[in-house]
């Protein structure tokens, strides 16, 4: 009885790498994420791999984010896959979020635009943008932070 328990155990584990494998989640990472010297704008997504509008946004995102390379735009992933831990909450306070951090943490599935110098949060990103609005967006948010 014992060796049939490990043998369904053992298939259901194959089983289950091999979905995450073929399924699993193909979004940007954090080296996909162009990083300003003095960005003007924090474009800060909230994600984690079990998010289904994650998996709409990041890819519309990442084929975006090569538009801005030369803008003072900074792109920052806050991934929550493996719950609120600290060290998220650590990156978002290095990034120059901590301010806006506690009102989202945990939420998924969008990118705030902010504001680096207010910390104000200028606009918000989600599946409902194509890439041509995430652009507009994105660039009207740095034209709005130049003028402050």
């Amino acid at each position: 009885m014992k060796n049939a328990k490990d043998l369904i155990f053992a298939a259901v584990l194959v089983v289950g790498i091999g979905a995450f494998a073929i399924f699993g989640r193909t979004s940007a990472t954090d080296a996909d994420y162009a990083i300003a010297e003095e960005p003007e704008i924090i474009a800060a997504t909230f994600s984690s791999a079990w998010c289904s509008a994650c998996k709409i946004l990041e890819p519309r995102l990442k084929t975006v984010i090569p538009d801005f390379a030369d803008d003072p735009v900074k792109f920052v992933k806050l991934d929550f896959t493996l719950g609120q831990r600290g060290a998220v909450a650590d990156k978002a306070e290095r990034e120059g979020l901590g301010d806006i951090y506690p009102d989202y943490k945990g939420a998924t599935g969008f990118t705030l635009l902010v504001d680096a110098d207010t910390g104000q949060i200028v606009d918000s990103l989600t599946i409902k943008h194509s890439e041509q609005a995430m652009r507009a967006a994105i660039a009207q948010a740095i034209a709005a932070a130049r003028q402050n």
